[in-house]
């Protein structure tokens, strides 16, 4: 393994890019660390040039220790937890990680029950669930997705593991023209390109357990995901938190290898590399780099601001005015409308059968009256609105709106960058996933 992983390496000699990658991918080997990501050493050849110029330095050097801070985190996370077939994945939030490596010490049972609450706080795991609706083949998914949710939270575990393992199967399944699912896929085949799934103690190290069979009844408690002997009904006591839990990690970790497989695929088709495009790109980096690190500044110092109804600051909140205008339209079922307060993602996603998916998906649900309840500024560039909806069948709903303020490409960014409040999370049956609360 050392001499192919050699072998491969030595090619970033020919291409300052790093892609480590162009040998077929079945055959592309795991990274030892973070810092092994091509992305990875592509910014660092950036900061190589950023430090030449005197006036970004200082942002150089904050990014640099940023870059070193999440490889220390990959390996402190798997340093602990890999024993227990947990993954790192894109999802987690870093702050999260680090809180609980610190706590934790080493501690590997009590590092894997802070996990577990980080996954059982519902808010927290309605973000790490908002990217999954870029792949169309997970979008279809939802619902099942929410159905696990709702059995996740209220103790359902036995349910929760079942659809969330026939997700899985099904996403990798219909995801590539190879049709087959998560559980005909050997190790090597799920080394994530340029992810930090792609570890050697991450996705491809858990999905071991994931392939392992039992053919003898298994009655004692188990505490991994061996979706064969469950699903197989050879393995009967699975039903516990760590189990169900560890289904959500491994979601996540199999939508992070999709996105990295489109994204080895965008590489690929890529202009060959050039000196000139190489200083444009360093030049938008730098650019970049300042403004990125600013924002950071501000969502560090970011404090949570409630507005509710009665205040100025409620009223003219942007967001606010969002959702009335949203809400008016959906009482007057003008959908066209309702759909140009979309993320540019969902108009990317669906181009011009914007409205059409809007009208469908809505037509469903009439709105009679509703009323807005609170503004939960959270983030600089993110917050929810909570709104009582009255339809016209059913009991009134309680509902969490989730707005994004975004640039044209579909980059959160806050006040003073240019950008507007759009609504992400718009599909009506995760509006009332939750009705009677």
């Amino acid at each position: 393994m050392v001499e192919k992983t050699d072998r491969i390496w030595s090619r970033r000699a020919e291409n300052p890019w790093g892609n480590v990658c162009a040998l077929p991918y079945d055959r592309c080997v795991s990274y030892q660390s973070a810092s092994d990501l091509p992305s990875f050493r592509q910014a660092e050849q950036a900061l190589n040039w950023l430090r030449m110029v005197p006036s970004q330095r200082a942002e150089a050097k904050a990014l640099k220790q940023r870059m070193q801070r999440l490889e220390a985190l990959v390996e402190a996370f798997y340093d602990l937890l890999s024993d227990k077939h947990w993954i790192f994945h894109d999802h987690l939030s870093l702050t999260v990680v680090e809180t609980i490596l610190a706590e934790a010490g080493q501690n590997a049972d009590r590092a894997e029950t802070m996990l577990i609450d980080h996954y059982r706080d519902s808010d927290q795991l309605t973000a790490m669930l908002l990217p999954l609706r870029k792949l169309p083949a997970m979008r279809r998914r939802l619902q099942l997705v929410e159905k696990a949710r709702e059995d996740y939270t209220v103790g359902r575990y036995y349910a929760c593991v079942h659809v969330l393992l026939s997700v899985m199967d099904g996403f990798v399944n219909e995801f590539e023209t190879v049709r087959r699912g998560l559980h005909a896929r050997q190790p090597e085949e799920v080394h994530a390109w340029d992810s930090v799934v792609g570890h050697h103690r991450g996705l491809a190290h858990a999905h071991k357990t994931f392939l392992k069979g039992r053919t003898a009844t298994h009655e004692e408690p188990v505490y991994e995901l061996y979706r064969n002997g469950i699903v197989h009904g050879s393995i009967l006591n699975y039903d516990n938190v760590v189990v169900a839990t560890k289904a959500w990690n491994r979601l996540f970790a199999v939508t992070d290898w999709a996105f990295a497989r489109e994204k080895e695929q965008h590489h690929r088709a890529a202009p060959p590399f050039s000196w000139s495009a190489f200083a444009g790109q360093v030049k938008d980096f730098a650019g970049f780099a300042v403004e990125q690190g600013k924002i950071n500044r501000i969502n560090e110092r970011w404090t949570l601001r409630e507005y509710l109804p009665g205040s100025d600051s409620f009223d003219s909140h942007p967001a606010r005015q969002g959702s009335e205008r949203l809400l008016t339209w959906w009482v007057r079922r003008n959908y066209g409308s309702m759909s140009d307060l979309l993320t540019h993602d969902a108009h990317a996603r669906h181009g011009k059968a914007i409205r059409s998916e809007v009208r469908r998906t809505y037509e469903d649900y009439p709105l009679t009256e509703f009323d807005i309840l609170a503004v939960a500024h959270d983030m600089p560039a993110a917050c929810t609105v909570t709104a009582r909806l009255h339809r016209a069948s059913g009991p009134p709903a309680t509902v969490s709106l989730r707005w994004v303020r975004e640039d044209a490409n579909s980059h959160p960014k806050p006040e003073p960058w240019p950008g507007e409040w759009r609504l992400c999370t718009w599909e009506p049956w995760h509006l009332f996933a939750h009705e009677g609360n």
